[in-house]
């Protein structure tokens, strides 16, 4: 069991999940003849945790951040300010679906609130998601959700290779067909799921509807960002719940962890990370958590990385 304080850049397992619009991009790539919409990379949800592979202990990801947040995460961070990571690889669309914020989420679900955001890795020409509505009337909504009129109502939005969209709480969204997408979010793992198109699972069945919550939850205001694709290193967003940048590495870049963790997502080909000295591969899609007793890493240049951090500043 390990003991101590950890400071060496944090590798998981993912958690990999079979879903009737999944596609087969991560998967082919990993070697598995099935394909699985949703991939968590980094997740230390209470509810769905990553196992530890390069440290020596029994707990998973969220028990093993507990023990020792302050040198993981950072002086005064929480488990809260943690932020959860994971592919969707879609081959047909996502059902349309709200998070809740913290509040409610704290009352009702046991769980914190969801607020995300989509970097599209890939695209087929013409692929839409779906991300807001046209009309911010409730009651307009609520008749067209009675009367299956719902979907001329959805904002779609298209979108191709580099482009970024936040998803905040209390906003319908949804990913559509032919899209791979890495999601960067807050420390939640609670969806309402709003309308499915009137589809079935394997067994015939409908899927459940969580139309109370949906409602209670939902803004029909709220409008995303969206970042269209430059092929350079830019700042994503910097919000209260976490700071994104998108980095083209054409020299070695230092990275300090003097107030709190990082993500380090490779979207590009393999790429080499130094720490303390000991060089680190990180392969083609692969997800690395850098906790704040790190220090320092190190990011050789040729990379194309993500680099997630929380918003908070304390």
């Amino acid at each position: 069991m390990y003991s101590g304080e950890a400071k060496r850049p944090i590798f998981v397992e993912s958690i990999k999940v079979e879903t009737i619009w999944g596609g087969n991009n991560i998967s082919k790539a990993r070697g598995y003849d099935k394909g699985y919409g949703t991939w968590w990379e980094i997740s230390a949800n209470k509810k769905s945790a990553n196992i530890v592979k390069n440290y020596e202990t029994d707990k998973n990801f969220y028990e093993f951040i507990k023990e020792d947040e302050s040198s993981i995460l950072g002086e005064e961070y929480t488990i809260h300010e943690m932020l959860r990571l994971g592919y969707l690889d879609t081959v047909d669309s996502l059902s349309i679906q709200v998070h809740p914020d913290d509040e409610y989420a704290i009352k009702n679900s046991d769980d914190f609130g969801k607020k995300e955001s989509w970097y599209i890795i890939d695209a087929k020409p013409g692929a839409k998601l779906v991300a807001g509505t046209t009309t911010d009337d409730t009651d307009v909504i609520k008749e067209a959700f009675e009367n299956g009129t719902l979907e001329k109502y959805l904002k779609r939005w298209e979108v191709s290779k580099g482009d970024f969209i936040t998803i905040p709480e209390g906003m319908i969204h949804a990913l559509g067909r032919d899209i791979l997408a890495l999601e960067v979010g807050t420390n939640s793992d609670t969806t309402y799921r709003f309308y499915d198109y009137n589809r079935v699972d394997k067994s015939g069945k409908k899927r459940e509807l969580h139309v109370k919550e949906s409602f209670d939850v939902v803004d029909f205001s709220k409008q995303p960002e969206f970042v269209k694709n430059e092929e350079k290193s830019r700042r994503l967003i910097e919000s209260d719940e976490y700071v994104i940048d998108e980095l083209y590495l054409e020299n070695d870049m230092d990275i300090l962890l003097d107030k709190h963790f990082c993500i380090v997502s490779n979207i590009g080909e393999d790429c080499i990370i130094e720490w303390n000295g000991e060089k680190i591969l990180l392969q083609k899609y692969e997800n690395v958590f850098v906790p704040y007793a790190s220090k320092k890493i190190t990011i050789e240049k040729g990379a194309h990385i993500l680099l997630s951090q929380p918003g908070k500043e304390i």
